[in-house]
């Protein structure tokens, strides 16, 4: 289980990532980005910003003219754009097809923005775009996960579960209509 340690191999933070989409925002709201803007839009303070948009220049991600106003270079713009789609599309899923608030889909999608992968973007777009088709099957198949109704076999029996004993899913924190209904 070697998994874990992609983490630590991505090359863009939770932070860095939103520093990105920041700038991004302020050029495409208001034509330019000084740190100073990045802080205010970050609710930061300007010196956190200075040292974290100074790691984002390193990397060649951020450039920063004469006059000390900020823009996204090539590869930062290119970033950007992958996290703004990831976020969408996360949200899109979240809401659409798994049924969460949207104000719950949100958060998580920004917790998982800058870690998903080309290639799951790429096929969560094909799959966004399939769920918005007008067929009869993809039609079918949305009213039927909609219809699902989940009975939890109980960790014993659950090929998720069976190893810890524990049901994944229980949550006393849950709705009543979200709980489980577990066999004994």
């Amino acid at each position: 289980m070697k998994e874990w340690k992609e983490f630590e191999n991505n090359e863009i933070t939770h932070s860095m990532a939103h520093y990105l989409m920041a700038i991004n925002e302020l050029h495409r709201r208001q034509g330019y980005a000084r740190v100073t803007d990045v802080a205010r839009e970050l609710e930061i303070t300007p010196g956190s910003a200075s040292v974290s948009i100074k790691t984002l220049k390193s990397r060649g991600w951020v450039e920063e003219d004469h006059n000390r106003f900020l823009k996204l270079a090539p590869e930062g713009e290119k970033l950007a754009h992958e996290i703004t789609v990831n976020n969408r599309l996360m949200v899109q899923f979240l809401t659409e097809v798994l049924g969460l608030d949207p104000g719950q889909a949100s958060i998580d999608a920004c917790k998982v923005e800058h870690l998903v992968s080309s290639d799951a973007r790429r096929k969560l777009l094909q799959f966004m775009h399939f769920i918005h088709e007008d067929r009869k099957p993809v039609k079918a198949f949305l009213r039927a996960w909609k219809d699902h109704r989940f009975d939890c076999p109980g960790p014993a029996e659950c090929e998720v579960c069976e190893e810890h004993e524990t049901c994944a899913i229980a949550d006393d924190n849950l709705p009543a209509e979200s709980k489980p209904a577990t066999r004994q």
